[in-house]
């Protein structure tokens, strides 16, 4: 089983399975999921059904039944469901990434939730309904909040907690031990990443700008002004570049990230009414000249 262990490294059911092809670095019940491989998936030591029970232990018993029984639904073609994984690792760590919530559980969260809350108007864009005419929006979501996980587990597991409707101030407030101001920036901080990776931004953008975003808002770590500059000066080959040339390239750069969150296809321009304020906070780069 797969609990205790990090993410990043292949649990010792794997390690340890004659289905697991290390070579291919691919679980085989996974990679041909048919109806009787995925039955044949809940005898095998990584222990789905446990896992699932963990995944959703903060919904009810009732919803990782829903999502066990999403998972043996012999009328789920193996190949759409093979291409929902997206860029998920093909082995048990699966069921620790956001995959099992966007396909198996959402639904039975969303019933449950249905009638105790509202949607909360800063709950990052899923396109749930857009995702019924378009097949591709689940697997962009899983790869977004991936991506993000590699690069913010902290925002990652916010991003998580909203899409959810769990998020906690106060929770997080203690957990960090920062104020709620510094939470609330966190939270903006994580909701513009996801964005900025779910609409593919970041290739939208002047190769040089993108260089700048990237060194400072999407390296591990939160890299500071400085640390970014040595990586863009690698990146562009521009060793005497100044400390104010990288920065005025990232804030221009982080602001054409919100002319791009602002279109139509994107998140719109009436949310991003709502969101720039807060992205440019965080973002600390000034309001547009009027």
């Amino acid at each position: 089983m797969v609990e205790g262990r990090g993410a990043s490294e292949l649990p010792p059911c794997c390690r340890a399975c004659e289905l697991y092809e290390a070579e291919a670095g691919q679980c085989l019940l996974l990679v041909h999921p048919t109806p009787e491989n995925r039955r044949h998936l809940l005898t095998m030591p990584c222990r789905v059904e446990a896992l699932l029970e963990r995944r959703f232990r903060s919904h009810g018993p009732d919803v990782a039944r829903d999502a066990l029984v999403s998972w043996l639904d012999p009328e789920w073609d193996p190949e759409a469901l093979r291409a929902s994984y997206g860029s998920a690792p093909l082995d048990a760590r699966l069921w620790l990434t956001s995959w099992p919530y966007l396909y198996l559980g959402r639904n039975a969260v969303r019933r449950r939730y249905r009638d105790m809350r509202e949607q909360p108007w800063s709950e990052p864009p899923d396109a749930p309904d857009a995702a019924d005419d378009d097949p591709t929006i689940p697997g962009r979501v899983v790869t977004a909040l991936d991506r993000l996980r590699t690069i913010d587990p902290i925002g990652y597991t916010m991003i998580v907690e909203l899409m959810r409707g769990e998020f906690e101030p106060a929770a997080w407030r203690a957990s960090l031990g920062v104020s709620d101001a510094t939470v609330t920036d966190r939270k903006y901080l994580s909701i513009w990443r996801y964005s900025v990776l779910f609409f593919d931004v970041l290739l939208q953008l002047d190769p040089r700008q993108r260089t700048a975003v990237e060194a400072r808002r999407f390296t591990r770590g939160d890299p500071s002004d400085g640390q970014a500059l040595l990586v863009v000066r690698t990146a562009l080959r521009k060793p005497a570049m100044t400390l104010a040339e990288a920065r005025d390239l990232y804030r221009a750069g982080a602001a054409a990230t919100l002319e791009v969150l602002a279109r139509s296809d994107a998140l719109g321009e009436e949310s991003m009414d709502r969101f720039d304020g807060a992205f440019r906070r965080v973002l600390r780069i000034a309001e547009p000249s009027r």
